[in-house]
Order: structure tokens, then sequence, then C-alpha cells
């Protein structure tokens, strides 16, 4: 037994030699690890990874990199601004809600505002690709089959991404060898057997329905009535008419939608509430901005979205400082030789979009909060890769347009509504993919009329 443990220590000894006596400029191998990029100028030499890293593609959760470069093109165009536009009425509504509900706990001291963002987020935009969509509007989905999105199916899908994410942070569980007799990896099977569950009736439904009334025979951008054609009844077309999209495919990709609006998106929103109450000078100049806007009107137009210049801004800030998801794995696609190391095309790293915000590129204030730096764009930063909130490459999130108006709307009714105290910098984070606080973060919420 000790000769055949010496045998195997002998062995890994001897391929560590070979590699670097053959491959001397390659990055030191530890077991597990993946070297970080945070430089903008060797970004642009990597491409998107065929597989998203330890998200177990054989399973179908999530959309693989070449099948996602296909899909993406032929759904991108049902959400060109013209059909972005037509969901600003749902977007107000459900806004408005959210505001009616933290009107019941103004002014009773310190509250947790998650649930409140979540239901917004879960109920009015939801991810398209990467990013937001709605539920209810752009999922053609029914009132009850949206509770079962929100009462089980979305939280099971934070929990599949809290496992990914510990996983990642720790370098003993990444050789699926070891990680496949974790319990971890018994409750990650449950959970993907979870969500099957919960989404299957829900496609085979549809997809009966849309058979039924013989919706197939519409156009792939819209409807009959002149609406445009829910996301999921898109797909089943897809499916139908082309046979593009399996029904795999369309569960991954509404597991797509779903985890990143559910975790993401609402992430996005509650750092900004958190921002702008910790910085009264910026909040204060927001809801001036908001009020000259709305005037004396109950909800945004299209119009209304381009004259909001500073909470944009302050939404960009945000983005930058707090950003949602602090790395990505790619794959590199040429040799890429630094300094001391050589990055192997082929192999894979990560990218890391924290390091990016905070890189030198950006001024001595780059780890500050100012929203005035985005008003100039002659002191922004000239290489495009330095900011990278919705990713970048071939995988980027083609939602961002959407993701700025759904920002933009909830925000302005809030601070339309309330003053915010609160104190973001603070905040210990905790990585789940998603940068999340580690504790309860809570905010006064007090009404302005």
């Amino acid at each position: 037994m000790y000769v055949l443990v010496l045998a195997v220590i002998i062995g890994v000894l001897l391929s560590l030699w070979y590699w670097k006596r053959n491959y001397p400029r390659s990055p030191p191998m530890y077991p597990g690890g993946l070297p970080i990029i945070g430089h903008p100028h060797i970004i642009i030499n990597v491409d998107q990874t065929d597989d998203l890293y330890f998200l177990n593609i054989r399973i179908n959760f999530l959309i693989s990199g070449p099948t996602w470069r296909i899909h993406n093109k032929l759904l991108s165009t049902s959400f060109n601004q013209q059909v972005l536009n037509t969901f600003l009425p749902e977007m107000n509504e459900q806004a408005r809600n959210m505001v009616a509900q933290m009107t019941a706990v103004a002014g009773k001291g310190p509250v947790d505002i998650k649930e409140f963002i979540t239901q917004y987020i879960l109920r009015s935009c939801m991810v398209f690709k990467v990013q937001f969509v709605f539920v209810g509007t752009s999922l053609g989905l029914e009132s009850k089959h949206q509770d079962t999105i929100d009462n089980g199916y979305a939280k099971a899908l934070e929990e599949i991404l809290r496992i990914v994410g510990y996983r990642a942070l720790n370098v003993q569980i990444h050789p699926s060898c070891i990680y496949n007799w974790t319990s971890m990896r018994r409750r990650e099977l449950e959970l993907v057997k979870i969500v099957k569950n919960m989404i299957n009736p829900i496609i085979q439904k549809r997809k009966s329905e849309l058979k039924c009334t013989k919706m197939y025979n519409y156009d792939s951008s819209t409807t009959v009535s002149g609406k445009f054609k829910p996301t999921l009844d898109l797909m089943l077309d897809l499916s139908n008419e082309q046979n593009v999209l399996s029904d795999d495919d369309i569960r991954a990709h509404l597991n797509t939608f779903v985890a990143a609006s559910y975790d993401t998106t609402s992430a996005i929103l509650h750092n900004a509430l958190m921002a702008l109450g910790s910085y009264p000078d910026v909040q204060e100049r927001v809801y001036e901005e908001v009020q000259d806007v709305f005037q004396n009107n109950e909800e945004l137009t299209k119009h209304d979205m381009s004259k909001l210049v500073y909470l944009e801004a302050v939404i960009k800030e945000v983005l930058r400082v707090y950003v949602a998801v602090p790395m990505v794995a790619r794959k590199v696609n040429a040799d890429i030789v630094l300094p001391k190391y050589t990055l192997r095309a082929g192999s894979i790293c990560v990218l890391s979009i924290y390091g990016l915000h905070r890189h030198p590129l950006w001024g001595p204030d780059a780890k500050e909060f100012k929203p005035e730096r985005w008003l100039n764009p002659d002191t922004l930063p000239t290489n495009p890769n330095v900011y990278a909130p919705f990713s970048f490459g071939k995988r980027n999130c083609i939602g961002k347009h959407y993701a700025m108006m759904s920002l933009k709307t909830s925000i302005a009714h809030v601070v339309r509504k309330f003053r915010i105290t609160a104190d973001i910098n603070i905040l210990k984070w905790s990585y789940e993919i998603i940068l999340k606080p580690s504790t309860t973060p809570l905010v006064n919420l007090t009404l302005r009329f």
C-alpha cells in the first residue's frame, strides 16, 4: 500500500517537472486553481468558455457556450427598443406596488427591504438574455404558475448558485471525482430535480395551449393582437417551426432567466437603494431630477428615460463600485504573454470584473463612489474593457438596455416617495456567484409626503 502511494506521489511530481520543463512560462500549477486576470489590455485576448465553469451542463441546468450563441441570434431580435418600450406600463405598475408595500413599514425604524425588491423583480422584470425580462408578461405564465416561480423555483435556483459559489472558492472540491461524493453534490441533484419538476409542467401546458389556439402561425415577434409575443411563446415557436430548441433547451433558458433576475437584478437594485441611502447629497440630486421629469404624472414614459441623466450615472456607478458578478470564467483563445508567465491557448482563466472596476485607469478615486464621473465622458477610461458590469465578449448581456429601464423606473418611484437612510460602507460581502451582503442590510424609509 505504501509503495503504491509513493509511486503515485512520484508520478505526480514527475508530471509537474515535465510540464515546467516544456512550458517554463506557464503559471504555477495548484490543485483546482485558475489564473485570474484583472487588466483590461489582456482581456481582449480571451474568449467565452464553451461551458460555464462548475455548472453541470450534462443536466442542462444552463445553456452552454456554443448552443447559447446559436439561440442568442434567434431570440435577441424579439427585444429591440420598440419591444422594450411596451414593457414600461408593467414596470410602472409593479414599481408602484413595491412602493405601496414599503409604505406599510415606512417610519418604523430599520427594515429589510430585500423581500419587497425580490417580489418586484420576480413579478415585473425578469432576465431575457442573461439579464432582465418579465415573468408574467414576457414569459407568458399564468398567475398560478407565477406563484410556483415565487415560492420554490427561483429559490431552488438560488440555492444551486450558492452551492456553485462555495465550490468555486474551495479548491479541495474542484475535482469532480471528489465533489461527486459530497453532500453538496447530492443536494445539488435534489435541487435540479425540483427545478425540472416545477418547470416541465408549465412548458408542456403552454405548448398544448399554443397548439390548440394555432398561435404557431403568427409572426415570431408579434401576436395577432399586435402585442409582442412572450419569450416562452417565442421559444416554443422556434421549437415547433424550426426544430431549433428542445424542451431541455427551453428549460435551460428559463433557468438562466429566473436565476439571473432573482439574484443579479435584485442585488443591483438593492445595492442602488443602499448607496442612495448612504450618500444623501446624491439621493437629493436624484430626487430633484425625478421630480422634474415626473411633474404630476404617475408613471414614467419612454420619453422620460433619456431625461434621467443623473440617475443613469448613479446606476452606472453602482454597477461599477458594487459589482453584482465579481468574476467570470473564460477560455484563452490565443497565447497571452505576461511579464512572468504565458497563459496557453485553450486554458481556462478567471476575469476579475471587480478588479477591472478598480483599475488605476479609473484614476486615484477609483475606489470612491462618484456618479459625477459619468457626466463627463472625456474623464472616463478609453479602454472599453475596464467597465464590464454586464460581462463582455460573445456571451455578454443583451438585456442591458432593458436592465437600465427597469432600474430607472423602480428607483425613480422609490426615491419620489421615500427618503432613504442606510450605510452600505459597513457591509461585509460573501461570494455566491453573486456578491451579496453576509449580514442582513437594513434601511430606514421616511415618507416625503
